[in-house]
């Protein structure tokens, strides 16, 4: 069975790993695309809800996610073509 492909940032290393890793995940999991905060968080039970704004402010700055509606954070879809597939 061959592996499924997964798209990979191309950050040159500048993201958090928080911010990575919560990024790739909302990439490569469409149910976890087009979530707010408190789901965000629910995702990541371990982290603190500090640490999931800090990662989620950090992409928003870096423009590889958007808020849509006030609250709900998706994948600047834009930026996709500048990752790679594996």
């Amino acid at each position: 069975m061959q592996k499924p492909m997964r798209i990979f940032v191309n950050d040159n290393g500048n993201l958090s790993l928080p911010a990575y890793a919560i990024l790739d995940n909302m990439l490569n999991f469409p149910e976890m695309d087009y979530r707010t905060f408190d789901e965000m968080c629910s995702f990541f039970p371990k982290d603190k809800p500090s640490s999931v704004r800090n990662a989620l402010t950090e992409l928003k700055n870096e423009k590889y996610i958007i808020i849509i509606n006030g609250s709900t954070y998706a994948v600047n879809k834009l930026r996709i073509p500048n990752m790679k597939l594996k």
